[in-house]
């Protein structure tokens, strides 16, 4: 069963902004705002090359967006763990331990290159089912970014909107690299769940038909 095309038939996807759930904000527990720090720091001519043609300049700068974005939520569950261990009676200990069970999902940044490695194999045969779901995902995932892209800039005080603003700079050629990055850190977002649901459903289909593709790409 193509768990993907199932979920592909279905509906247009999630743009409601309805919270399920309160949304942890650390920047009090931890004494700083470690998202609003990482933007401050980042430089986008950090790593700019003149000699580069733009296209592949503003590709590689996609991918440093998304390692910036996956380091920084690993930062972010790595100060919080310490503070539930040094702070189990505060009370948003309960808040913060269900928020560090995402931690697991994050996975190592290995998973933003891999996007790559399945796109080109994807292109290269496109006749196969798999890769008609690999390309499928791709642009469903661009068509979501665009649509929290332009709320995002409606809604600059909303902590889901901020972590958004580097999308602004570098929309990401591989826009499920970072949807699932704010999928983890927003899933009381209505429209996360379904991020994850993509993914999972994308993973599990390479998983039986072509496991070479993934256990190649770890």
């Amino acid at each position: 069963m193509n768990m993907f095309a199932e979920l592909a038939k279905g509906p247009d996807f999630v743009k409601s902004d309805h919270l399920v759930g309160s949304i942890l904000c650390s920047a009090p527990l931890l004494g700083a705002d470690v998202w609003q720090e990482a933007f401050d720091r980042y430089d986008p001519l950090a790593e700019s090359e003149s000699s580069v043609p733009l296209e592949q300049q503003q590709y590689r700068d996609d991918l440093r967006v998304d390692r910036y974005l996956h380091d920084t939520l690993a930062l972010e569950f790595a100060l919080l763990a310490t503070w539930v261990g040094k702070n189990p009676q505060h009370p948003a200990a309960a808040q913060v331990e269900s928020f560090l069970k995402r931690r697991e999902q994050l996975g190592t940044p290995s998973w933003i290159g891999q996007q790559e490695r399945l796109f080109l194999w994807a292109q290269k045969n496109e006749s196969d089912e798999i890769a008609t779901s690999i390309l499928g995902w791709r642009l469903l995932c661009d068509d979501l970014a665009g649509s929290l892209l332009d709320w995002a800039l409606q809604q600059p005080d909303d902590q889901r909107g901020q972590h958004i603003r580097l999308w602004q700079q570098s929309r990401g050629f591989y826009p499920q690299n970072r949807l699932r990055i704010w999928a983890l850190r927003f899933l009381e977002d209505a429209r996360a769940p379904q991020i994850l649901a993509w993914e999972t459903a994308i993973y599990r289909e390479i998983f039986e038909a072509h496991p070479e593709l993934i256990t190649a790409n770890q």
